[in-house]
């Protein structure tokens, strides 16, 4: 995951705030990356990132940090896949661990987005390296 992080802060990626799940491997993945990216202070843990993410608490999430223009959400499988499926036209996504997606949502009161990219864990390993 640590190699994962450094390709993360190679893309500077310009992030508000990151919310995890509160569960001990999110909390673990979200620490590595605002570690390296130096976002101690903008972590914040959410219940609502738990075992049944999905639109609905997106929304409220979203709601909550209406001031941020980036936000990263740190969750778990299913609910990442089909909260991200959702917000682009109930597309089909697999979303694996380690994995790391921008999705592009103008207003977040619609909960309709543009899937800008999606990187699989293994190219942000490789990205990592050096």
């Amino acid at each position: 995951m640590r190699r994962a992080a450094k390709a993360i802060a190679a893309l500077r990626l310009e992030i508000d705030v990151i919310v995890t799940s509160p569960l001990l491997r999110a909390k673990q993945t979200a620490a590595i990356v605002a570690k390296e990216l130096q976002l101690h202070d903008r972590l914040v843990e959410d219940e609502r990132l738990g075992g049944e993410f999905g639109p609905d608490r997106l929304a409220d999430i979203l709601a909550e940090h209406r001031r941020a223009n980036a936000v990263m959400l740190v969750g778990h499988e299913p609910g990442m896949s089909r909260t991200i499926g959702h917000l682009v036209g109930g597309a089909g996504i697999e979303f694996k661990k380690g994995s790391l997606a921008c999705v592009n949502v103008p207003n977040p009161s619609i909960l309709q987005g543009e899937l800008v990219w999606l990187m699989p864990a293994k190219v942000l390993a490789l990205k990592g390296v050096g």
